[in-house]
């Protein structure tokens, strides 16, 4: 009998503790409830703060004072869309007028840098086709590419490139180096100074020639380092040592060398050539 006792307060207990339980939950769910909708309030409030009509407009003519005038285009239209009856929807379509005409005013600006770009584009190509020389390999059916200005004797650093059916795209670019004098220097190497930065092209194949009492040695090799070629051409000071058996050389690159290689590049990517 006292077992049952035992038994059936132990059942009356724990109901009593379920019915607490399922109190305290409907509390916490009222309580989450509220909260959500305060927070549901407090956003609402934050978002026209943010995007109230007094801010739109103030974002707005900030941005176009900046100029960024298609973000000031886009936060007008919210504005206006947002608040039509509103008196900042008035300016806002006052101010919106102006943007337009500014953006309008733009864009014929961008469409005429862009037709004087085109021109003088043309006008480069004009130029650099009548300074192009060009010799072909009947057999090979190669062209070869070079600049009118290359020096015959002297001493200097130049491009070239070959060309088949009108395409480049096979051919890298070429350069060659020469030295010219009356006494031989048997090169070995070369290096080049460009402005603040050296390069040290390594062992170099030299050929050799000699007449009417004047000698000249040169190597042509394939350009391997574009970076290198590129801060040639753009440095305002170049000089190349022609390091021989016994003794060097030294001589400053002249400016219309430099822009026979630039032109040479230019034509160059123009025919399909690529690094």
């Amino acid at each position: 009998m006292n077992k049952f006792f035992v038994a059936l307060g132990f059942a009356v207990s724990l109901t009593a503790c379920g019915q607490a339980d399922k109190e305290n939950a409907a509390r916490l769910q009222q309580e989450v409830s509220k909260l959500q909708g305060e927070i549901s309030t407090l956003r609402a409030e934050l978002e026209a703060e943010r995007n109230g009509p007094d801010r739109l407009l103030a974002r707005a003519k900030n941005e176009v004072s900046q100029p960024a005038l298609d973000s000031a285009k886009q936060t007008l239209t919210d504005l206006i869309a947002r608040y039509p009856e509103s008196q900042q929807a008035l300016s806002a379509k006052s101010v919106l007028s102006d943007v337009n005409t500014k953006i309008k005013a733009a864009e014929k600006a961008k469409q005429l840098e862009a037709a004087r770009a085109a021109e003088e584009q043309k006008q480069v190509i004009t130029r650099l086709d009548a300074n192009l020389r060009k010799n072909t390999d009947e057999i090979e059916g190669v062209t070869w590419i070079s600049h009118k200005s290359e020096p015959v004797l002297d001493n200097y650093m130049s491009l070239y490139f070959g060309t088949k059916d009108g395409s480049a795209s096979q051919y890298p670019l070429r350069m060659k180096f020469n030295y010219y004098a009356d006494s031989w220097l048997f090169v070995k190497s070369v290096t080049i100074k460009a402005d603040d930065q050296v390069f040290n092209l390594g062992n170099m194949d030299f050929e050799r020639d000699n007449g009417a009492g004047s000698i000249w040695e040169w190597s042509d090799s394939r350009v391997k380092d574009m970076a290198m070629l590129n801060k040639i051409i753009a440095a305002k000071k170049v000089v190349i040592r022609y390091d021989g058996r016994q003794y060097y050389h030294d001589f400053v690159l002249p400016e219309s060398q430099k822009n026979a290689m630039k032109e040479i590049v230019l034509a160059w990517q123009r025919y399909g050539g690529k690094a």
